[in-house]
């Protein structure tokens, strides 16, 4: 493998900085041999915001790589080979505003001893192969507004999983295999405004699992199989005075919908 880097100045971007990486493969033909090269550039720039980003996709990174600025604001990593996530390789990034690490191999988040990344708003962690999360598994990022864990392989939850995320105002766990939610999961969250909990496992919601936040403007709860009995009378009951925060996608668009969730218990085709 082999690094070669360049700086730019650049008058409105600020600096720009290109990390080529070539990885090199030898196929046997025959008594022949070819050769085939792929470059993968990792470049830091400012996003539209003004932050310093640093971004490497495809690369195959297992950890972070070096050189990176330590002002860096905005991290994305998609596409590459991180099978954990540790807080501690990345609080020397003390201005990180975003973190990307969709599409790799993580399994496991280690909770933190305390708030390593104190300004870090969003993180994505879609597309992974997490299965459990620990209790305080986020409580290295205390300001994360933004939380993405869809397409995941995720089982397990418990009360204090996202304790301390007061200021969390979007939880995506849609597409995973959640089963049972626990009674205290939401308490945690004040701030919290969307929910996506869509195409799980779910076939009951716990007594007063709303509260004490009982309005959350938008809820995604359909496909999942709802057990239709006296356990589901808080669903049924919370449904009636908050239909207007249902909603649904349909494959192209968002639309406020409550009855894609009474169908499925129902068994009525809307």
């Amino acid at each position: 493998m082999l690094y070669t880097t360049h700086t730019n100045l650049h008058p409105h971007i600020g600096i720009t900085f290109t990390m080529k990486l070539f990885f090199t493969v030898f196929v046997l033909l025959g008594v022949g041999v070819a050769v085939v090269t792929d470059e993968v550039v990792c470049q830091t720039d400012r996003d539209r915001d003004h932050r310093v980003r640093f971004s490497c996709e495809m690369a195959g990174f297992r950890t972070l790589p070096e050189g990176i600025l330590p002002a860096t604001e905005v991290l994305l990593f998609p596409k590459n080979q991180f099978s954990s996530l540790y807080w501690e390789s990345f609080q020397i990034f003390t201005k990180l505003h975003k973190l990307d690490l969709n599409s790799n191999q993580v399994s496991q988040v280690t909770p933190s001893a305390g708030p390593l990344l104190p300004h870090l708003k969003v993180l994505g962690l879609r597309r992974n192969r997490i299965t459990s999360l620990a209790d305080g598994a986020f409580s290295a990022c205390p300001a994360l507004t933004n939380l993405y864990l869809n397409n995941n392989l995720i089982e397990l939850l418990s009360d204090h999983t996202f304790a301390g995320l007061s200021k969390l105002e979007i939880l995506d766990l849609s597409n995973n295999r959640i089963r049972v939610l626990p009674p205290l999961l939401l308490r945690p969250l004040h701030a919290i405004e969307t929910l996506y909990l869509e195409r799980n496992q779910i076939s009951e919601l716990p007594e007063d699992w709303f509260s004490p936040k009982e309005d959350v403007p938008y809820l995604y709860l359909f496909a999942n199989p709802w057990a239709c009995f006296c356990n589901l009378m808080y669903l049924h009951t919370y449904l009636q005075a908050y239909f207007f925060n249902f909603y649904m996608y349909d494959g192209q668009t968002f639309n406020a919908s409550k009855t894609s969730l009474v169908s499925e218990c129902t068994g009525q085709t809307n």
